[in-house]
């Protein structure tokens, strides 16, 4: 296990249970035939006399349980049908520990000796008007004219403008209305909420030609279509919808309205009965009375959505489990994020940092709106609903061979674990330059197996884990319900990725009104970040937000306070499938390139092995044994099991739902094979054999939820007020443009002969030209191939004439596959705008000449010259011993043992902390060397703050490995160590010589 000194999670003290409410030794062992109608009627009557289960049933599925009400009318087909639906109905019943209406409930749970679990009957089931119900409710009474006439509306702050057309979404789909000036007085008149009469009053006095009903069909229009949002949607962090929405209906004087007096009494019936429903414990006759005149009212009001009541269980127990769990919780938690397969983020994000440093650089203010949008800016990442970026495809490392070769190992010795001990973990681990920065928070979840209260107590049990993204994920929706938690305070002190950052909360409506009974959840920050939605109270505005790349990854800014934001989601919503795609990115934005947290990754191949084994490390299964059933396997069923050891209990797991199949049972199997008809296979994993495993907690299906915050020092980052604003519009000059300075060339080739290039045939472009100042990047990346980058002044049509036919010359030559002019993106965050700018370019120029001289005349000394110029470009920037100081103060990232000769080598090249070039060289190295001084020195005046100089230097010290060696992370680090090293013996030699 991991010392606490090493732990990268700390319990933040509370935990929630989520369980069954009926123990697993209740649940049902006499199963119909589903091939035979009369076995599957009997069953049914059977089970639908016990009014728990039918209770249950009721509030999961009212139409399925008009059914059952009705089952002998019902054809032979459809009784089989509703056999087989009641069946998982069953099997969940007493399987799932995930909060599901009647079915599962929370409780607080207690850290502390001894460990101790008592089970009551006074479980309370909490109500309210289920989110797709109330959503057509609304939609009802926004259809009524003079209803809509006194609502307040506001124009949602997710459309976007796209040429001559606005788009935004509504539900799955996304409306394109024509950007007329109607529409676009409309949007500017309500950016904050205006009454509907006098956003139609105000367009009139407008456009006084139109008559009063065309502009009101306008904006009756844009409000069905949710462009503009009415004041009857409550925002997601208003956790009472329904009395939101009687409070803007009595506000609005709805009940007087011609039509609307009955729907509006029958709402405030049915806000009374909940109210008087949710006082009332889950065993009372009178409760569950109550909840049937609920669902009948609703039901007369409208018959949409699956259920019109939505139900949260608070269950009547007390759980206390020993230090020793937590500490297990942590040390697994540690595992799983030190075992990640992605530590520096996800591809997708890492590639999306690469294209915005590319367009903007580092440093920079960019406004968010203008980084998303899809035609001007750079949209959203690969695998977000309308990006065009091209997916990053995953290959085969060394982790996943070492996995692949440990479950083969495991499988020769028919062992059904592989036990995690340090060393196997870190041949695990995929090692990284830099130490990988972990998500600031995380839940997560335990089942805890243990025959009773004394082994837990002695530390006689397994825990199986697993991980919850963030603060809230499986907590936060029931925070309301379960009291003695503590959530709330957590939640408000929720811990950030960098320092001083200021957590705001999002929130959203999801793309399908369903999923607000997930993502409905209080307000637990003082702000908010709202998206879509119509607030009365302050939000911190889209408009107001910029995006930064720092040296390790993105920072949302606030332009006005010039704090860095950290955007938060508090529940369990499916971000990628659920939240609108502007959401999703801004809650991923400040962990793009952090360690990926998530369940315990095989690899991509191991996904297709017939048979992975249990992974394990001390008391925590990290992943259960999992099996893969082929559809081709299904008919030999038992030969399978037979080959793979397949047990008799297994969860069949689809998505985040599980199962839980007897395979010894015809209509389990039965049911099995339904699922592979509609699948085409079955991933089988290892389950609770016996209710005994569960015995410390009478044999309740369970999990407890831990949230954790990281042990990782906040990350260094610097406030918007050091970082330079620009706009995508106006950032970067297109060649040709009248303002062009530079003419910004890439040259397409193989990276090997580009020093042939450089060397050999760029004079043959510039003595023609007079020698003009010249500089060049070498580049890769995932969306190009390899090529040079040649920036030379665009002054005329001389240069482009003479880069044209020289570029002719290399490809007839088969030197270059292609040339491409485009846009240069000047790197004003890295090295300041204006006057520095052009400092820092004229470096580019002096540096990118040295290169050229040395790779000329000193081409076997390239390996030393890169360490020496790296030196030497410190001391030109900063000078003697602030020089040395700088280096001996900013570490090199961890790498290989020093290099003595190459060492050796490079102190013999140089003369101490000066910029003196060293001794033979020719004319010319040694004037493109005093020129680089020249350059250094001048740029280093337009440095005002050590914050500058910081990234100056990094920079340039980076840019002249590209320009003499390439790209090389690996030996970039190996230089950078040398270059460290020569500062600390010089700092020894001042030192020992005072």
């Amino acid at each position: 296990m991991s010392t606490d000194s090493k732990l990268l999670y700390r319990h933040t003290g509370a935990a929630l249970l989520r369980a069954a409410a009926r123990p697993l030794d209740e649940a049902q062992d006499d199963w119909p035939d589903l091939g035979d109608t009369e076995s599957c009627r009997t069953w049914l009557k059977r089970t639908w006399s016990r009014s728990t289960f039918a209770d249950a049933v009721r509030i999961a599925s009212p139409t399925f349980a008009e059914r059952l009400d009705s089952l002998d009318s019902l054809r032979p087909k459809e009784v089989r049908r509703a056999a087989a639906t009641a069946i998982r109905y069953a099997l969940r019943a007493c399987t799932r520990h995930t909060p599901f209406g009647l079915f599962a409930g929370v409780a607080s749970a207690e850290i502390g000796s001894p460990g101790m679990s008592r089970w009551g009957q006074g479980h309370h089931a909490v109500a309210r008007v289920d989110s797709q119900w109330l959503a057509g409710v609304i939609a009802r009474l926004e259809a009524e004219p003079v209803l809509l006439e006194r609502l307040k509306v506001v124009f949602t702050n997710l459309a976007v403008e796209r040429g001559s057309r606005l788009e935004a979404p509504c539900g799955p789909e996304t409306v394109s209305i024509r950007l007329t000036g109607p529409v676009a007085v409309t949007r500017a008149s309500a950016s904050t909420p205006i009454l509907f009469a006098e956003l139609v009053d105000l367009l009139l006095a407008k456009y006084p030609n139109a008559d009063r009903a065309t502009i009101t069909r306008m904006v009756s229009e844009l409000v069905r279509q949710q462009v503009l949002i009415t004041s009857l949607r409550a925002p997601l962090t208003v956790v009472d919808p329904l009395g939101h929405l009687l409070d803007q209906l009595h506000a609005a004087g709805a009940e007087y309205v011609a039509g609307l007096e009955a729907l509006v009494d029958e709402l405030c019936a049915v806000d009374v009965l909940i109210r008087q429903h949710n006082r009332h414990t889950l065993g009372d006759n009178q409760n569950r009375a109550v909840r049937i005149e609920i669902g009948r009212r609703m039901r007369e009001v409208s018959t949409g959505g699956r259920t019109p009541l939505a139900i949260d269980l608070r269950l009547d127990c007390d759980v206390r489990v020993p230090e020793q769990v937590v500490r297990d919780v942590e040390d697994a938690a540690t595992v799983l994020a030190r075992l990640t397969a992605q530590p520096t983020g996800e591809p997708a994000w890492r590639d999306y940092y690469t294209v915005f440093c590319d367009r903007y650089g580092t440093g920079t203010l960019v406004p968010l709106t203008e980084v998303v949008h899809p035609d001007s800016g750079l949209g959203f990442p690969s695998g977000y609903p309308g990006s065009v970026r091209p997916s990053s495809l995953r290959t085969g490392s060394d982790r996943d061979k070492t996995l692949l070769s440990l479950a083969w190992t495991a499988l020769a010795d028919r062992r059904r674990e592989i036990v995690l001990d340090e060393p196997v973990i870190e041949s695990l681990m995929v090692s990284e330059a830099t130490q990988p920065r972990y998500p600031a928070h995380v839940e997560v979840a335990a089942r805890i197996h243990a025959t009773d209260i004394n082994a837990l107590d002695q530390g006689d049990y397994l825990l199986t884990i697993t991980p919850g993204r963030s603060l809230g994920t499986f907590t936060s929706r029931f925070a309301t319900i379960a009291p003695g938690t503590d959530l709330r305070r957590i939640y408000a002190s929720v811990p950030t990725a960098a320092r001083q950052a200021v957590p705001a909360q999002l929130s959203f409506p999801p793309v399908y009104a369903h999923a607000e009974n997930v993502c409905r959840v209080p307000k637990y920050l003082p702000d908010v970040l709202s998206l879509g939605e119509h607030r009365s109270d302050a939000a911190v505005a889209l408009d107001d937000l910029a995006v930064t790349a720092t040296r390790d990854g993105f920072r949302l800014v606030s332009l006005t306070s010039q704090r860095i934001i950290e955007p938060q989601a508090f529940h369990g919503l499916a971000l990628q499938k659920q939240s609108p795609p502007l959401a999703r990115f801004l809650a991923h934005l400040s962990r793009g390139l952090q360690a990926s947290w998530h369940k315990f990754d095989w690899g991509g191949h191991a996904n297709q092995m017939p048979y992975l084994p249990r992974i394990r490390h001390g008391r925590a299964i990290l992943s259960h044994a999992r099996w893969r059933l082929a559809s081709a396997d299904a008919p030999s069923l038992e030969s399978w099991r037979e080959r793979w050891g397949v047990p008799d209990l297994v969860e069949l797991a689809a998505d985040d739902r599980s199962l839980r199949l007897d395979l010894n049972e015809p209509t389990h199997v039965a049911l099995l094979v339904a699922h592979m008809e509609r699948t085409g296979d079955a991933t089988l994993v290892e389950t609770i054999n016996d209710p005994g495993e569960l015995g410390w907690i009478g044999g309740f299906a369970h999990e407890i939820v831990f949230p954790l915050t990281s042990t990782q020092a906040p990350a260094s980052a610097p406030t918007g007020a050091t970082a330079r604003r620009i706009s995508c519009r106006t950032h970067g000059v297109v060649p040709g443009a009248p303002t062009a300075a530079w003419l910004n060339a890439k040259l397409h080739t193989h990276p090997q002969r580009i020093n042939e290039i450089i060397t050999d045939r760029l004079p043959t472009l510039l003595d023609p030209l007079g020698g003009p100042p010249f500089w060049f990047v070498r580049y890769r990346s995932a969306t190009e191939t390899d090529h040079l980058r040649l920036r030379l002044p665009a002054d005329g049509t001389d240069v482009q004439v003479a880069l044209g036919r020289w570029a002719e010359a290399l490809r007839r030559d088969g030197a270059i596959s292609r040339l491409v002019l485009d846009t240069y993106f000047p790197e004003v965050g890295r090295y300041g705008a204006g006057e520095a700018m052009a400092a820092a370019e004229d470096v580019f120029v002096a540096d990118s000449q040295a290169t050229v001289a040395q790779l000329r005349y000193l081409p076997e000394q390239r390996e030393a010259m890169v360490v020496v110029n790296m030196v030497a470009t410190v001391c030109g920037l900063l000078e003697g011993e602030v020089a040395v100081q700088w280096l001996v103060d900013h570490p090199a990232p961890p790498g290989p043992a020093i290099d003595r000769p190459l060492f050796d080598q490079v102190l013999a090249l140089l003369r101490g902390p000066a910029t003196s070039p060293p001794d033979g060289w020719n004319q010319t190295l040694i004037q493109t060397w005093e020129r680089r001084a020249e350059a250094l020195a001048a740029y280093r005046s337009h440095l005002t703050d050590d914050d500058q100089v910081d990234t100056a230097v990094e920079s340039l010290l980076h840019m002249h490995h590209n320009r003499l060696i390439g790209v090389d992370r690996d030996y970039e680090i190996r230089c950078r160590r040398l270059v460290r090293q020569v500062a600390l013996t010089w700092a020894h030699r001042r030192g020992g010589s005072r």
